[in-house]
Order: structure tokens, then C-alpha cells, then sequence
């Protein structure tokens, strides 16, 4: 091998660690190999080694030099609770469904949802239109049921790649100002292009992705997928389960989602985590002391199915949250 690739080119195994029946390795590699792309980050430092078993991504260190190429999230924290007036509570989501039901069911279910104070109402990811006209159709129903509102409703953006473009300009056309989006099936890096060309909330939901670290003696760690790529593609919100629900996340892995949607990453800005599942009025103090007021509650069921409906639902728990007040 000439030296120069040996030396400029060759990842550089550093510290051994035992943990465990197993290791720890860190391997430096140069910035300059991964240009500033994401799909060559993940070549380089998941490539061929995502298909040896056992083998686990726990963590990347980023110098500044590789990170001044992404512009991350168009809000991010501050810029969507400037968007919302909301400044000192966490913010509380629900999700349209079930798949199945007609534009005018959704419709009253966002409306309801809305007059009840919550913040944003975003479809399920089930709820894929067959067609641009039947999706311009539900979504701008859905728009005018809470256009008189200070909710935001985020459509899904689930269509051929070359029609995505085309319906986010239109949801922007209506005064929408954010979209669900699932990158693991569009492409990471697919939602930061569309991210650094229109100024929309982009929150992305974890559908297709648990292969990448469901199975623990193998793939990414999950914080570092659902939190810190995801701020490198662009989302602003990022939607993971809950512990206690019907998906094996522990609390330790939901805290570490948070804290890495938080923490310092060059000049990219904090995004939102956005807990869902498993979660219901008596532990509304368990999710405050877990993930502060820099959260997103995504309450579905218990909320949509309360007594009183989706109003009801989302005045009770708007009621549970720490420094609740009217927006």
C-alpha cells in the first residue's frame, strides 16, 4: 500500500476498550473523506461494517470542519416556538387517524384537537394519498379546519420522488408551515435537500428505521440515528417511541435521544424531541422530569379516545404540563 494513502487515507485504530464481552474501538478517519455529504459519512463509517454481525455505530465525533457544511434545521427549537408564541411549556401533538377515514372525519378530528389548545397536529404516517389531487384535496380540508387556530398542521409528504418537491410547494401554498416526513424510506439525505430549498418544520418520524438499531447487539445507536443525523438532514422534530408503550425503547435510550437533540454540534441548532406512545395522564410527570419543556408530547390514542374527544383530550393533557399557560 503507497504511504500516503496509508497515511491520509486509512482509518486510524485508537483506543481499545473492553466493555463487557466486547470492545469499544475508536477509528479516526479524515473529515475530507466524507466531503460533507451524508451518504458518504454513512459509507465511510457504516459501510461494509454494517454487515458484520455484532458489530454496533455508538458514536461520532464531528470536528467543526465537516459540520460547517450542514445548515441543519430551517427552526429548530427557538424558531418553532417563535412560530408558535409558545416559550415556557412543552408542546403537545396528536396524529390524524385512523388510515381510512374520510377528509371531513380528519378534519373535525384537527379541528377539535385545536380549539382543545394543542399545538400541532400532525398525519399519521399511515396516511398515504394515491394521488397529488386526492392529496391536495384532504390536506387543504384539513388546512381550513384550523386556518382560524394557532395550531399547526403538518400533512404527510409520502408520494414518487419526483412529485415531493411539487406537493411541499404546495402545502407552503397554504400557508402550512411544516410536513411529516419519514426518512428512512425517502432518504436522509432527500430531506435535507428539500429542507435547504423551502423553509418548512420538517418533522420526521422513525417509520422503516428500526432495523438500524432495534437489535442492540448490532447497527446504530439510536440516539445518534434519531437525533443526531437526523439534525445533519435537516428535521426539526424528531419522533421516537416512548418508553412504557408498545415499542422496546428503554428510558435510557429515550433521554439519550433528548439529550443529543440538545446538545452542542457545531453550529447546528438544538431540534425537538417528540416522544409518542405509552403515555397517558398518570405519567405526564415521569415525561416532564424526562424530557423538560424543550419536548413535543405526541399523545395519540389516550388523547383522540378520550370521553370527551379530541377537545377534551387535548385540554387535559395541555392541563398536566409543567408551566401550562394560555398561549
Amino acid at each position: 500500500m503507497p504511504g500516503r494513502i496509508r497515511e491520509e487515507i486509512v482509518g486510524r485504530v485508537g483506543a481499545i476498550t473492553p466493555s463487557g464481552s466486547k470492545f469499544l474501538v475508536e477509528i479516526s478517519f479524515p473529515a475530507l473523506l466524507a466531503g460533507g455529504r451524508i451518504g458518504a459519512l454513512l459509507n465511510l463509517v457504516f459501510g461494509n461494517a454494517s454487515i458484520w454481525p455484532d458489530v454496533r455505530l455508538v458514536d461520532v465525533r464531528f470536528p467543526d470542519s465537516f459540520l460547517s457544511a450542514f445548515a441543519g434545521p430551517n427552526y429548530g427549537v427557538e424558531g418553532l416556538r417563535n412560530l408558535l408564541g409558545v416559550h415556557n411549556r412543552p408542546l403537545l401533538a396528536t396524529a390524524l387517524k385512523p388510515m381510512g377515514s374520510t377528509e371531513k372525519e380528519l378534519a373535525d378530528t384537527a379541528a377539535a384537537f385545536a380549539r382543545g389548545g394543542g399545538d400541532i397536529v400532525k398525519d399519521d404516517q399511515n396516511i398515504v394519498d394515491a394521488s397529488f389531487a386526492t392529496f391536495r384535496s384532504r390536506v387543504s380540508r384539513i388546512a381550513e379546519a384550523v386556518s382560524q387556530t394557532h395550531c399547526l398542521y403538518f400533512p404527510h409528504l409520502s408520494c414518487p420522488q419526483e412529485e415531493l418537491e411539487d406537493r411541499l410547494r404546495f402545502v407552503l401554498g397554504l400557508d402550512l408551515k411544516g410536513v411529516l416526513i419519514c426518512p428512512a424510506i425517502v432518504g436522509l439525505d432527500t430531506m435535507r435537500a428539500l429542507a435547504s430549498k423551502r423553509k418548512a418544520v420538517f418533522m420526521a418520524h422513525p417509520a422503516y428505521s428500526g432495523s438500524l438499531y432495534a437489535e442492540r447487539s448490532h447497527g446504530i445507536e439510536h440516539s445518534l440515528y434519531l437525533a443526531t443525523f437526523m439534525r445533519l438532514a435537516g428535521a426539526d422534530i424528531t419522533v421516537f417511541p416512548n418508553a412504557g408503550g408498545r415499542f422496546a425503547f428503554t428510558p435510557e435510550e429515550c433521554r439519550a435521544i433528548a439529550e443529543r437533540s440538545r446538545a452542542p454540534l457545531g453550529g447546528i441548532a438544538p431540534i425537538w424531541p417528540a416522544p409518542g406512545g405509552g403515555m397517558n395522564l398518570d405519567n405526564a410527570s415521569g415525561m416532564a422530569q424526562d424530557f423538560a419543556s424543550d419536548a413535543i408530547w405526541l399523545v395519540g390514542g389516550r388523547l383522540l379516545m378520550h370521553p370527551g374527544g379530541p377537545e377534551a383530550g387535548a385540554r387535559t393533557f395541555r392541563e398536566k404540563m409543567p408551566s401550562s399557560t394560555p398561549n
